[in-house]
């Protein structure tokens, strides 16, 4: 079917001046949203933030295409379309708040730039055609030498968070040692400088490195918590921003330049009589105009009133007064006008047994058919993952989440408290499995030898201890403290039992372990692999799991998988025979460990699992690498991106690593052992 002709002649008249104003509306996106996906965990807004990205460069480069062939024999015409020219490269340049979308892009920071020679060709080909007409000279090229400035700002940015452009700076980089009046932002500053290296997986060469565990086990909870929010904020800054460039000597300068010229090509073009030109591509001109002022402006009160900047003024060596008063009138103003949000962390959740509930709902088919997209696009269902049961099955199954949860302030400083409190154990108790040196108390007050439990308990790999105590603290959660042992002789009536209410420490230890699951099965990406067909343990687990549901209930009595969970909790923990010499089974691993914590009282129970998931959390940091952490700072929190970086701070590689160990013990006999060096020599 053939366009008609007048719909082929209105677009050959309105395409360069609707694509135009198309990539003039994807940098106003940029600019507002760029630097949302940091705190936002909502998806549309990262989904217009990477369509936007991505078309931003294809729209400037077709548009300038198209301005070279609709040049046409008006003079008029050729000096306002030429006059437009530059602010696609300067579009090309982007805004200050996203630089790249992910780790990957910094890496093409050369092919960015060999475009610079290209597209200024095509501009530069577009003002030559409007030649000898040189009414909007000066202005076009006042703006040429903005948007060169932006893009090369642009392509330089990417070098510096690049691999190469980090080691150069890190190789570079001089770190001033920390002073006790550092206030809050600048010493926040210092402890992303002197972990800066681990980013890229690299051994950091700073003397002043090891201060950092000092620092933070001076600090409370709160304050740990808060600086490193602002931590992964100026990492997020330096890694997918301007913010390395725009905060120099030069990059200030340069910020006055653009601004200086952009106003004057306004002025100039307002000056300039527009009788021969039409009425609409005067209007587009004003708009691109106009917004680039506003822009501009926006950029340079973010720079202003950024986080960077105050730490900036803080370490001016002249002038010191004034650029510390500065500092404080900008900090007072941000605190009235204006709230700055740092990472709020969601936990993703996936919960093994509702998932092997919906397994073996009736109703699953009809669920997958209709339900499982709608679910997906309203959010009540993060992501999925398809699973092989196991090796000799093609039986399959998709893990479905659910959603996230806040961690809450109370949660991280719980996670951080008992982070800095392990750092007080002996090398051999702080390497041992998750939870085990509390499982030992727990065994000592009632009186078990299980010595053998405990060796081969070390001799599971992380994932599979996540698994039992994922299982475990199910069980644990809806056990009802008042009914005795679940091994006990006399028979428990289920149908009288009171309702429960849940502590908030069992909330959080849930969280955690629907986290930790959702990590090790749906994130596996963001921890090395132990080398083991995980999979398929997991697949023969849910298959066990599975079957005991179906043994046990009829399929009418699971059409609500989800109000069935403490019913199905408890006849795991009373119901069949637990019997470990037939089948070699995790699920029923666990059921022993869920029996072995209801010896001690609740309070008790509860203090081992939080300790077991805390020291999870932590070793799950210990596996990961900086690579992934530093992607996942473009994709919004991530707990674990937090316990890593902690584990920076306070030296945990160092304890994983006997040769690591013994240097870290003789650095600090070393260090105390110079005062008195110091004083011997004074006498």
């Amino acid at each position: 079917m053939e366009i008609p002709l007048k719909y082929k002649q209105l677009w050959n008249n309105w395409d360069v001046r609707v694509l135009i104003l198309l990539s003039l509306s994807i940098q106003i996106i940029l600019i507002l949203l760029g630097r949302m996906r940091r705190t936002s965990n909502s998806r549309w807004i990262r989904m217009v933030v990477w369509a936007s990205y991505l078309l931003a460069d294809r729209v400037a480069e077709f548009v300038l295409g198209q301005l070279s062939s609709s040049m046409d024999d008006s003079s008029s015409s050729n000096v306002i379309i030429a006059f437009w020219a530059p602010f696609l490269i300067l579009h090309l340049g982007g805004p200050d708040t996203i630089t790249a979308y992910s780790r990957e892009d910094n890496e093409l920071w050369a092919r960015h730039l060999l475009g610079l020679g290209y597209e200024l060709f095509i501009a530069f080909y577009v003002l030559f055609r409007s030649l000898p007409n040189t009414r909007l000279l000066i202005p076009t090229l006042l703006i040429f030498l903005v948007a060169i400035i932006k893009y090369v700002e642009r392509s330089y940015s990417l070098y510096k968070a690049s691999v190469k452009g980090i080691q150069s700076s890190i190789s570079s980089f001089n770190i001033t040692p920390p002073t006790e009046d550092l206030n809050a932002l600048s010493q926040a500053f210092w402890l992303y400088s002197a972990t800066k290296p681990s980013f890229i997986d690299a051994t950091p060469y700073s003397q002043h490195y090891f201060q950092t565990s000092d620092i933070v086990m001076e600090m409370s909870a709160k304050n740990v918590l808060m600086a490193m929010r602002k931590e992964l904020s100026f990492a997020y800054d330096e890694f997918y921003t301007k913010a390395i460039v725009n905060h120099s000597i030069l990059g200030y300068v340069l910020r006055v330049l653009c601004s200086t010229c952009i106003f004057l090509a306004f002025s100039l073009f307002v000056l300039e009589p527009k009788d021969d030109f039409h009425n609409l591509d005067v209007a587009i001109t004003y708009v691109l105009l106009a917004t680039s002022i506003c822009l501009d402006f926006m950029a340079a009160a973010m720079l202003m009133f950024s986080d960077r900047m105050i730490v900036s003024l803080h370490n001016v060596k002249k002038l010191s007064n004034w650029s510390v008063l500065l500092a404080e009138y900008i900090v007072r103003i941000k605190k009235a006008c204006y709230k700055r949000k740092y990472w709020s962390i969601k936990l993703p959740q996936l919960n093994l047994l509702i998932n092997c509930l919906l397994i073996s709902s009736p109703n699953k088919t009809l669920q997958k058919r209709m339900m499982s997209w709608v679910a997906k696009k309203l959010s009540f269902m993060e992501e999925t993952k398809l699973y092989q049961m196991s090796d000799h099955k093609k039986e399959s199954y998709t893990l479905r989440t659910m959603r996230p949860v806040h961690a809450t302030q109370e949660v991280l400083e719980f996670i951080i408290s008992h982070l800095k409190d392990r750092m007080s154990l002996s090398v051999e108790n702080f390497n041992k499995p998750a939870g085990l040196n509390a499982l030992e108390h727990v065994t000592t007050i009632a009186n078990l030898d299980a010595k053998q439990f405990f060796e081969s308990f070390e001799l599971l790999s992380f994932d599979l201890q996540v698994l039992l105590w994922h299982i475990t603290t199910e069980l644990c959660f809806h056990w009802n403290p008042e009914s005795p042992h679940p091994l006990y002789a006399h028979r428990i009536d289920m149908g009288n039992r009171s309702k429960v209410v849940k502590s908030s420490k069992m909330e959080t230890c849930m969280y955690l372990s629907n986290y930790m699951m959702h990590i090790v099965l749906i994130r596996s990406d963001m921890m090395s692999s132990t080398g083991v067909n995980i999979n398929v343990l997991f697949g023969e687990t849910i298959r066990e799991m599975v079957k005991f549901i179906c043994n046990n209930y009829a399929g009418n009595q699971l059409l609500r998988p989800n109000e069935n969970v403490e019913e199905v909790c408890m006849k795991m923990m009373i119901g069949t025979q637990i019997d470990l010499l037939d089948t070699v089974s995790l699920f029923d691993i666990a059921r022993v460990l869920a029996h072995l914590m209801v010896f001690c009282s609740e309070e008790e129970r509860w203090k081992v699992i939080a300790t077991a998931w805390v020291e999870l959390l932590q070793k799950g940091a210990m596996r990961s690498n900086g690579n992934i952490h530093m992607k996942q700072l473009s994709r919004g929190d991530e707990l674990l991106t937090f316990i890593w970086l902690l584990n920076k701070h306070i030296h945990v590689d160092f304890w994983n690593d006997p040769l690591g160990v013994s240097i870290l013990d003789v650095w600090k006999k070393t260090r105390h052992l110079l005062p008195e060096i110091k004083s011997h020599l004074h006498l």
